[in-house]
Protein backbone atom coordinates (compact mmCIF):
# COMPACT_ATOMS: atom_id res chain seq x y z
CA UNK A 1 0.00 0.00 0.00
CA UNK A 2 1.63 3.25 -1.17
CA UNK A 3 1.14 5.94 1.46
CA UNK A 4 1.37 9.70 1.25
CA UNK A 5 0.34 12.78 3.17
CA UNK A 6 -3.09 14.26 2.59
CA UNK A 7 -2.60 17.97 3.30
CA UNK A 8 -5.59 20.18 4.04
CA UNK A 9 -5.67 23.96 4.27
CA UNK A 10 -8.15 26.27 5.92
CA UNK A 11 -7.74 30.00 5.42
CA UNK A 12 -6.43 29.61 1.87
CA UNK A 13 -9.83 28.28 0.81
CA UNK A 14 -11.35 31.69 1.62
CA UNK A 15 -9.12 33.65 -0.76
CA UNK A 16 -11.36 33.30 -3.81
CA UNK A 17 -9.55 35.15 -6.65
CA UNK A 18 -6.10 34.63 -5.10
CA UNK A 19 -6.63 31.02 -4.10
CA UNK A 20 -4.56 29.51 -6.91
CA UNK A 21 -1.62 31.77 -6.07
CA UNK A 22 -1.80 30.79 -2.40
CA UNK A 23 -2.06 27.10 -3.26
CA UNK A 24 0.90 27.32 -5.64
CA UNK A 25 3.00 29.08 -2.99
CA UNK A 26 2.16 26.41 -0.43
CA UNK A 27 3.05 23.62 -2.87
CA UNK A 28 6.39 25.26 -3.67
CA UNK A 29 7.16 25.78 0.03
CA UNK A 30 6.60 22.08 0.69
CA UNK A 31 8.78 21.10 -2.27
CA UNK A 32 11.65 23.33 -1.09
CA UNK A 33 11.76 21.47 2.20
CA UNK A 34 11.30 17.91 0.96
CA UNK A 35 13.47 17.88 -2.14
CA UNK A 36 12.76 14.63 -3.99
CA UNK A 37 9.00 14.44 -3.60
CA UNK A 38 5.84 14.71 -5.63
CA UNK A 39 3.46 17.43 -4.50
CA UNK A 40 0.23 17.77 -6.45
CA UNK A 41 -2.98 19.67 -6.01
CA UNK A 42 -6.36 18.06 -6.29
CA UNK A 43 -9.61 19.82 -5.46
CA UNK A 44 -9.29 21.14 -1.89
CA UNK A 45 -6.33 18.88 -1.07
CA UNK A 46 -2.59 18.61 -1.59
CA UNK A 47 -1.06 15.15 -1.94
CA UNK A 48 2.58 14.82 -0.82
CA UNK A 49 4.24 11.62 -2.01
CA UNK A 50 7.69 10.69 -0.70
CA UNK A 51 9.64 7.42 -0.41
CA UNK A 52 8.35 5.37 2.53
CA UNK A 53 11.56 5.89 4.52
CA UNK A 54 11.00 9.66 4.36
CA UNK A 55 7.35 9.66 5.42
CA UNK A 56 8.23 10.60 9.01
CA UNK A 57 10.39 13.51 7.84
CA UNK A 58 7.52 14.65 5.62
CA UNK A 59 5.16 14.74 8.61
CA UNK A 60 7.64 16.93 10.50
CA UNK A 61 7.81 19.33 7.57
CA UNK A 62 4.02 19.42 7.21
CA UNK A 63 3.53 20.14 10.92
CA UNK A 64 5.64 23.32 10.75
CA UNK A 65 4.69 24.60 7.28
CA UNK A 66 2.39 27.62 7.45
CA UNK A 67 -0.73 27.37 5.33
CA UNK A 68 -1.37 23.75 6.32
CA UNK A 69 -4.33 23.37 8.66
CA UNK A 70 -3.96 19.61 9.22
CA UNK A 71 -2.76 16.47 7.46
CA UNK A 72 -3.22 12.71 7.50
CA UNK A 73 -1.50 9.62 6.20
CA UNK A 74 -3.53 8.33 3.28
CA UNK A 75 -3.66 6.15 0.20
CA UNK A 76 -5.68 5.77 -2.99
CA UNK A 77 -7.89 2.80 -3.59
CA UNK A 78 -10.49 1.77 -6.14
CA UNK A 79 -14.28 2.12 -6.05
CA UNK A 80 -14.56 -1.57 -5.17
CA UNK A 81 -16.05 -1.99 -1.70
CA UNK A 82 -13.66 -4.78 -0.73
CA UNK A 83 -10.70 -2.53 -1.60
CA UNK A 84 -12.16 0.25 0.53
CA UNK A 85 -12.72 -2.15 3.44
CA UNK A 86 -9.23 -3.64 3.20
CA UNK A 87 -7.52 -0.23 3.03
CA UNK A 88 -9.53 1.12 5.95
CA UNK A 89 -8.68 -1.90 8.10
CA UNK A 90 -4.97 -1.58 7.28
CA UNK A 91 -4.89 2.09 8.29
CA UNK A 92 -6.92 1.39 11.43
CA UNK A 93 -4.48 -1.36 12.39
CA UNK A 94 -1.61 1.14 12.30
CA UNK A 95 -3.52 3.41 14.66
CA UNK A 96 -4.11 0.49 17.01
CA UNK A 97 -0.35 -0.10 17.05
CA UNK A 98 0.01 3.48 18.37
CA UNK A 99 -2.26 2.68 21.30
CA UNK A 100 -5.45 4.18 19.91
CA UNK A 101 -8.62 2.16 20.36
CA UNK A 102 -11.76 4.09 19.51
CA UNK A 103 -12.61 5.29 16.01
CA UNK A 104 -15.16 6.89 13.78
CA UNK A 105 -15.71 6.62 10.02
CA UNK A 106 -16.51 9.74 7.98
CA UNK A 107 -17.24 9.72 4.25
CA UNK A 108 -17.50 12.55 1.72
CA UNK A 109 -19.13 11.49 -1.54
CA UNK A 110 -17.82 14.11 -3.99
CA UNK A 111 -18.45 11.79 -6.93
CA UNK A 112 -22.23 11.28 -6.82
CA UNK A 113 -21.98 8.35 -9.26
CA UNK A 114 -20.81 6.14 -6.39
CA UNK A 115 -23.83 3.94 -5.56
CA UNK A 116 -23.72 4.22 -1.75
CA UNK A 117 -24.41 7.42 0.14
CA UNK A 118 -22.04 8.52 2.91
CA UNK A 119 -24.49 7.55 5.62
CA UNK A 120 -24.68 4.05 4.13
CA UNK A 121 -20.94 3.48 3.64
CA UNK A 122 -19.85 4.63 7.12
CA UNK A 123 -21.44 1.73 9.09
CA UNK A 124 -20.30 -0.84 6.54
CA UNK A 125 -16.66 0.20 6.90
CA UNK A 126 -17.04 0.44 10.69
CA UNK A 127 -18.44 -3.09 10.90
CA UNK A 128 -15.52 -4.48 8.87
CA UNK A 129 -12.97 -2.77 11.17
CA UNK A 130 -14.73 -4.15 14.27
CA UNK A 131 -14.77 -7.59 12.71
CA UNK A 132 -11.09 -7.60 11.77
CA UNK A 133 -9.81 -5.73 14.84
CA UNK A 134 -12.06 -6.74 17.76
CA UNK A 135 -10.12 -4.68 20.31
CA UNK A 136 -11.46 -1.48 18.72
CA UNK A 137 -14.74 0.23 19.47
CA UNK A 138 -16.77 2.99 17.85
CA UNK A 139 -16.95 6.44 19.46
CA UNK A 140 -18.90 8.95 17.38
CA UNK A 141 -18.24 11.92 19.67
CA UNK A 142 -14.62 11.72 20.85
CA UNK A 143 -12.76 9.02 18.90
CA UNK A 144 -9.03 8.37 19.21
CA UNK A 145 -8.82 8.42 15.41
CA UNK A 146 -10.98 8.83 12.33
CA UNK A 147 -11.05 6.87 9.11
CA UNK A 148 -11.83 9.48 6.47
CA UNK A 149 -13.05 8.37 3.06
CA UNK A 150 -13.41 10.70 0.10
CA UNK A 151 -15.15 9.38 -3.01
CA UNK A 152 -13.56 11.49 -5.74
CA UNK A 153 -13.37 11.53 -9.53
CA UNK A 154 -9.73 10.38 -9.26
CA UNK A 155 -10.60 7.39 -7.10
CA UNK A 156 -11.25 6.75 -3.40
CA UNK A 157 -8.97 8.57 -0.99
CA UNK A 158 -8.74 6.89 2.42
CA UNK A 159 -6.82 8.55 5.25
CA UNK A 160 -6.57 8.55 9.03
CA UNK A 161 -4.59 9.95 11.95
CA UNK A 162 -5.35 13.64 11.32
CA UNK A 163 -2.61 15.87 12.79
CA UNK A 164 -3.13 19.57 13.47
CA UNK A 165 -0.51 21.77 11.79
CA UNK A 166 0.41 25.47 12.15
CA UNK A 167 -2.34 27.01 10.02
CA UNK A 168 -1.96 30.58 8.83
CA UNK A 169 -0.83 31.61 5.36
CA UNK A 170 2.03 30.23 3.24
CA UNK A 171 5.28 32.11 3.78
CA UNK A 172 5.83 34.44 0.85
CA UNK A 173 2.27 35.50 0.02
CA UNK A 174 2.42 38.64 2.18
CA UNK A 175 5.80 40.04 1.14
CA UNK A 176 9.06 40.30 3.09
CA UNK A 177 9.89 41.63 6.54
CA UNK A 178 12.92 42.20 8.75
CA UNK A 179 12.80 40.90 12.34
CA UNK A 180 14.67 42.74 15.09
CA UNK A 181 16.03 39.57 16.72
CA UNK A 182 17.44 39.64 20.24
CA UNK A 183 18.37 36.72 22.46
CA UNK A 184 15.23 37.08 24.56
CA UNK A 185 11.92 35.27 24.60
CA UNK A 186 9.76 37.80 22.78
CA UNK A 187 11.38 38.57 19.41
CA UNK A 188 11.59 34.95 18.12
CA UNK A 189 7.91 34.49 18.91
CA UNK A 190 7.10 37.75 17.11
CA UNK A 191 9.03 36.48 14.10
CA UNK A 192 7.15 33.17 14.11
CA UNK A 193 3.82 35.00 14.22
CA UNK A 194 4.91 37.19 11.31
CA UNK A 195 5.80 34.09 9.30
CA UNK A 196 2.40 32.65 10.16
CA UNK A 197 0.80 35.60 8.36
CA UNK A 198 2.72 34.78 5.20
CA UNK A 199 5.76 37.03 5.63
CA UNK A 200 9.07 35.85 4.19
CA UNK A 201 11.42 36.71 7.04
CA UNK A 202 14.97 37.94 7.47
CA UNK A 203 16.45 39.00 10.82
CA UNK A 204 18.89 41.54 12.20
CA UNK A 205 20.77 41.16 15.46
CA UNK A 206 22.92 43.72 17.28
CA UNK A 207 25.87 42.42 19.30
CA UNK A 208 28.36 44.29 21.49
CA UNK A 209 31.63 42.38 21.79
CA UNK A 210 33.41 42.09 24.16
CA UNK A 211 30.42 42.94 26.40
CA UNK A 212 28.45 40.18 24.68
CA UNK A 213 30.49 37.02 24.11
CA UNK A 214 30.61 34.22 21.58
CA UNK A 215 28.08 32.12 23.47
CA UNK A 216 25.60 35.00 23.41
CA UNK A 217 25.93 35.15 19.62
CA UNK A 218 25.66 31.37 19.26
CA UNK A 219 22.41 31.59 21.21
CA UNK A 220 20.97 34.10 18.75
CA UNK A 221 22.19 32.10 15.77
CA UNK A 222 20.38 29.06 17.21
CA UNK A 223 17.20 31.13 17.39
CA UNK A 224 17.68 32.18 13.76
CA UNK A 225 18.23 28.58 12.73
CA UNK A 226 14.98 27.60 14.46
CA UNK A 227 13.03 30.37 12.73
CA UNK A 228 14.51 29.35 9.39
CA UNK A 229 12.74 25.99 9.79
CA UNK A 230 9.43 27.84 9.60
CA UNK A 231 10.33 29.98 6.58
CA UNK A 232 8.79 27.66 4.00
CA UNK A 233 12.12 26.31 2.76
CA UNK A 234 13.12 29.82 1.68
CA UNK A 235 16.47 31.38 2.44
CA UNK A 236 16.55 33.14 5.81
CA UNK A 237 19.20 35.82 6.25
CA UNK A 238 20.46 37.04 9.60
CA UNK A 239 22.39 40.30 9.64
CA UNK A 240 24.73 40.46 12.64
CA UNK A 241 25.60 44.10 13.35
CA UNK A 242 28.67 45.06 15.42
CA UNK A 243 27.12 47.68 17.72
CA UNK A 244 29.76 48.25 20.41
CA UNK A 245 31.24 51.51 19.11
CA UNK A 246 27.81 53.01 18.55
CA UNK A 247 26.63 52.07 22.05
CA UNK A 248 29.71 53.57 23.67
CA UNK A 249 29.32 56.79 21.68
CA UNK A 250 25.65 57.11 22.68
CA UNK A 251 26.45 56.29 26.31
CA UNK A 252 29.10 59.03 26.45
CA UNK A 253 27.12 61.67 24.57
CA UNK A 254 23.49 61.25 25.65
CA UNK A 255 21.81 61.83 29.00
CA UNK A 256 21.59 58.44 30.68
CA UNK A 257 17.79 58.37 30.91
CA UNK A 258 17.52 58.71 27.11
CA UNK A 259 20.43 56.46 26.15
CA UNK A 260 18.47 53.24 25.62
CA UNK A 261 15.93 55.00 23.40
CA UNK A 262 18.71 56.53 21.32
CA UNK A 263 20.31 53.10 20.92
CA UNK A 264 17.05 51.64 19.71
CA UNK A 265 16.49 54.53 17.34
CA UNK A 266 19.87 53.85 15.74
CA UNK A 267 19.07 50.13 15.58
CA UNK A 268 15.82 50.96 13.77
CA UNK A 269 17.71 53.24 11.38
CA UNK A 270 20.31 50.56 10.53
CA UNK A 271 17.66 47.84 10.17
CA UNK A 272 15.66 50.07 7.82
CA UNK A 273 18.68 50.77 5.65
CA UNK A 274 19.44 47.06 5.20
CA UNK A 275 15.74 46.30 4.65
CA UNK A 276 15.27 48.96 1.98
CA UNK A 277 18.43 47.81 0.19
CA UNK A 278 16.89 44.31 -0.03
CA UNK A 279 13.37 45.24 -1.07
CA UNK A 280 11.92 44.66 2.40
CA UNK A 281 8.99 46.89 3.35
CA UNK A 282 8.28 46.05 7.01
CA UNK A 283 10.10 45.78 10.33
CA UNK A 284 8.91 43.22 12.90
CA UNK A 285 9.75 43.70 16.58
CA UNK A 286 9.07 41.78 19.79
CA UNK A 287 7.90 44.95 21.52
CA UNK A 288 4.79 44.95 23.65
CA UNK A 289 3.01 47.57 25.73
CA UNK A 290 4.10 48.24 29.29
CA UNK A 291 6.41 45.25 29.86
CA UNK A 292 9.56 47.39 30.13
CA UNK A 293 10.22 51.12 30.41
CA UNK A 294 10.86 51.60 26.70
CA UNK A 295 7.52 50.08 25.75
CA UNK A 296 5.18 53.00 26.34
CA UNK A 297 3.22 54.50 23.48
CA UNK A 298 5.33 57.66 23.66
CA UNK A 299 8.63 55.75 23.56
CA UNK A 300 7.51 53.39 20.80
CA UNK A 301 6.56 56.41 18.72
CA UNK A 302 9.97 58.01 19.26
CA UNK A 303 11.76 54.78 18.23
CA UNK A 304 9.56 54.28 15.18
CA UNK A 305 10.26 57.82 13.97
CA UNK A 306 13.61 56.60 12.59
CA UNK A 307 12.03 54.49 9.85
CA UNK A 308 9.68 55.04 6.97
CA UNK A 309 8.86 51.33 6.85
CA UNK A 310 5.81 49.62 8.35
CA UNK A 311 6.55 48.51 11.93
CA UNK A 312 4.69 45.35 12.99
CA UNK A 313 4.42 44.32 16.64
CA UNK A 314 2.66 40.92 16.70
CA UNK A 315 2.93 40.56 20.50
CA UNK A 316 1.14 43.77 21.37
CA UNK A 317 -1.98 41.88 22.56
CA UNK A 318 -0.10 39.03 24.30
CA UNK A 319 0.80 38.88 27.98
CA UNK A 320 4.12 37.36 29.02
CA UNK A 321 2.63 34.01 30.03
CA UNK A 322 1.02 33.60 26.61
CA UNK A 323 4.30 34.51 24.90
CA UNK A 324 6.24 31.99 26.99
CA UNK A 325 3.77 29.23 26.18
CA UNK A 326 4.09 29.95 22.47
CA UNK A 327 7.89 30.04 22.73
CA UNK A 328 7.82 26.56 24.28
CA UNK A 329 5.55 25.30 21.51
CA UNK A 330 7.76 26.53 18.65
CA UNK A 331 11.06 25.43 20.21
CA UNK A 332 12.70 28.77 21.07
CA UNK A 333 12.08 29.00 24.82
CA UNK A 334 14.91 26.75 26.00
CA UNK A 335 17.33 28.66 23.77
CA UNK A 336 16.09 32.10 24.86
CA UNK A 337 16.57 31.41 28.58
CA UNK A 338 20.24 30.45 28.22
CA UNK A 339 22.13 32.82 30.59
CA UNK A 340 24.11 34.87 28.05
CA UNK A 341 23.77 38.65 27.94
CA UNK A 342 22.16 40.50 25.09
CA UNK A 343 23.41 43.87 23.81
CA UNK A 344 20.20 45.50 25.07
CA UNK A 345 21.24 44.66 28.64
CA UNK A 346 24.52 46.59 28.22
CA UNK A 347 24.52 50.20 29.49
CA UNK A 348 20.94 49.98 30.76
CA UNK A 349 20.01 53.30 32.42
CA UNK A 350 19.05 53.18 36.08
CA UNK A 351 16.15 55.59 35.60
CA UNK A 352 15.01 55.39 31.95
CA UNK A 353 12.63 57.89 30.42
CA UNK A 354 9.15 56.42 30.08
CA UNK A 355 7.37 59.20 28.16
CA UNK A 356 10.02 60.67 25.91
CA UNK A 357 9.22 63.51 23.55
CA UNK A 358 10.80 63.79 20.13
CA UNK A 359 11.88 67.33 21.02
CA UNK A 360 13.96 65.99 23.94
CA UNK A 361 15.42 63.15 21.87
CA UNK A 362 16.49 65.52 19.09
CA UNK A 363 18.10 67.73 21.72
CA UNK A 364 20.19 64.98 23.37
CA UNK A 365 21.16 63.47 20.02
CA UNK A 366 22.43 66.79 18.65
CA UNK A 367 26.07 66.36 17.66
CA UNK A 368 25.78 62.59 17.18
CA UNK A 369 26.35 61.49 13.60
CA UNK A 370 23.96 58.56 13.28
CA UNK A 371 24.90 58.08 9.63
CA UNK A 372 28.57 57.68 10.47
CA UNK A 373 27.90 55.46 13.50
CA UNK A 374 25.67 53.24 11.37
CA UNK A 375 28.25 52.99 8.59
CA UNK A 376 30.99 52.06 11.06
CA UNK A 377 28.76 49.39 12.61
CA UNK A 378 27.99 47.86 9.21
CA UNK A 379 31.67 47.79 8.18
CA UNK A 380 32.33 45.25 10.96
CA UNK A 381 29.15 43.27 10.45
CA UNK A 382 28.32 39.94 8.85
CA UNK A 383 25.42 38.34 7.00
CA UNK A 384 24.48 34.69 7.63
CA UNK A 385 22.52 32.77 5.00
CA UNK A 386 20.40 30.00 6.50
CA UNK A 387 17.92 27.50 5.12
CA UNK A 388 15.91 24.73 6.76
CA UNK A 389 17.87 25.08 10.02
CA UNK A 390 21.37 25.07 8.51
CA UNK A 391 23.91 27.85 7.95
CA UNK A 392 24.80 27.95 4.25
CA UNK A 393 27.23 30.85 4.08
CA UNK A 394 28.70 33.77 6.03
CA UNK A 395 29.55 36.98 4.20
CA UNK A 396 29.55 40.76 4.37
CA UNK A 397 26.36 42.78 4.46
CA UNK A 398 27.29 45.09 1.61
CA UNK A 399 24.93 48.04 2.13
CA UNK A 400 25.83 50.92 -0.19
CA UNK A 401 26.77 54.08 1.67
CA UNK A 402 25.27 57.48 0.94
CA UNK A 403 27.42 60.04 -0.84
CA UNK A 404 29.16 62.41 1.52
Amino acid sequence: MDKFLVVRYGEIALKQGNRKLFEKTLVNNIKRQLGSSTVERIRGRIIVSVPSERLKAATEVASRTFGIQNFSVGTWTSYDLEDIYRTSVDLAHEEIMRGRRTFKVETRRLDKRFPLKSIELNPLVGERILEKIPETSVDLHNPDFKIEIEIRDEGVLVSCGKTTASGGLPVGVSGRAMLMLSGGIDSPVAGWLAQKRGLDLDAIHFSSPPYTGEKAFDKVLSLARTLSLYNGGREFRMYSVHFTEAQIAIHKHVEERYSLLCQRRLMMRIASKIAENNGIVAIVTGENLGQVASQTLENLRVIEEQTGLIVLRPLVTYDKIETIELAKRIGTFDISILPYEDCCTVFVPSNPATKARLFDINRVEAGLDFEDLGARALDKSRMYRLKNGEVLEVGVIGVPQEDS
